[in-house]
């Protein structure tokens, strides 16, 4: 086999390993990213849903939060927090003594509760446009199926070049 053969077999190889891992990263992330959990290594993703953050955050983006000491926090930061059972990502407006009082960018009032430390979820860490469309796409029971039998095949793949 020529040289420019075995370096591109073993570029797609790269290229295919690092998906795989991405994706799993992902489910990861996601299993564990209940509100009550300690998330993956104190991380959890969420896809934004709304426009409220835009145009800092539009619907279909990702975020990853990071559990962190509520008391740290600071005015401008954009935080997770829980309200009646949904996740909410909104930037800090005000720290009181009763709470935090947030309010989404592309919203022209305040939040109507402040966070308190038992709902506060994270602080963004990161957000990652248009990754939570590909999240939302993969909750397809049909979907979620290929791809895990497209990763199926790349493991056999693996192991079948190694005997090779």
């Amino acid at each position: 086999m020529s040289k420019i053969k075995t370096v591109m077999r073993i570029i797609w190889s790269c290229c295919g390993t690092l998906l795989v891992a991405a994706v799993l990263l992902l489910a990861v992330l996601n299993f564990l990213s209940k509100p009550s959990g300690d998330g993956l290594f104190g991380y959890k993703g969420y896809t934004v849903i709304s426009g409220s953050m835009e145009p800092t955050l539009k619907v279909g983006d990702y975020v990853v939060v990071k559990a962190e000491d509520f008391d740290q926090l600071q005015v401008g930061e954009i935080i997770t927090f829980e309200d009646e059972g949904m996740m909410v990502t909104h930037r800090i407006i005000s720290i009181t003594d009763e709470g935090i009082q947030t309010r989404g960018d592309h919203n022209t009032v305040n939040d109507m509760k402040q966070v308190t430390e038992d709902k506060f979820v994270g602080r963004m860490a990161v957000h990652i446009p248009y990754l939570g469309h590909v999240m939302i796409w993969m909750q397809n029971p049909l979907i979620f199926a290929v791809v895990l039998g497209l990763i199926a095949v790349r493991i056999a793949f693996l192991i079948l070049w190694k005997h090779e």
